[in-house]
């Protein structure tokens, strides 16, 4: 694997690890600090590629096709596309936006936003939340929609993909 493909965080546990262990007279802060150091990196690490494995869960679990996603993203929702809608509420659940009953946190929910977007997006978010439907994913769908009417930019805030 090329260097540059490598993620950061896993170069930044690397190098506290190899520090950790070439320490020849380990002292009980030195030794506290490498503990803390690795739990650290391995936080980060476990995050950055929780993110990643939520996305190809979502998309496993709901069929959607990449096509779909790909015209989602470029602005298009207009399609009535039912895995499209799976793949939404599932993301949105697994990031704790949705409860079990696709009712939407609010809180969480702008926690998800750039900090630009969240004064914005919490009256949007109360207006979207109000959606009815008693498909759970064609909810969440219909929460999207009407989030990114106001907020088409949302698009391209947050990954999706």
């Amino acid at each position: 694997m090329d260097l540059e493909q490598v993620p950061v965080e896993a170069l930044v546990f690397e190098v506290v690890l190899n520090r950790c262990l070439r320490i020849e007279s380990i002292r009980r802060n030195m030794l506290r600090n490498c503990h803390f150091f690795l739990v650290l990196s391995t936080i980060i690490i476990l995050l950055h590629f929780g993110k990643a494995d939520i996305r190809k869960d979502c998309r496993r679990e709901s069929k959607v096709s990449w096509a779909a996603l790909r015209r989602m993203k470029a602005g298009d929702l207009e399609q009535e596309d039912q895995n499209l809608k799976c793949y939404l509420k599932c993301f949105m659940m697994r990031h704790g936006i949705l409860d079990k009953n696709a009712e939407v946190d609010v809180q969480r929910a702008l926690r998800h936003l750039p900090r630009s977007m969240q004064d914005s997006s919490k009256k949007l978010f109360n207006k979207c939340k109000s959606v009815q439907s008693d498909d759970p994913c064609d909810k969440a769908y219909k929460m999207i929609k009407c989030y990114v009417e106001y907020h088409p930019e949302i698009l391209q805030s947050v990954p999706f993909l």
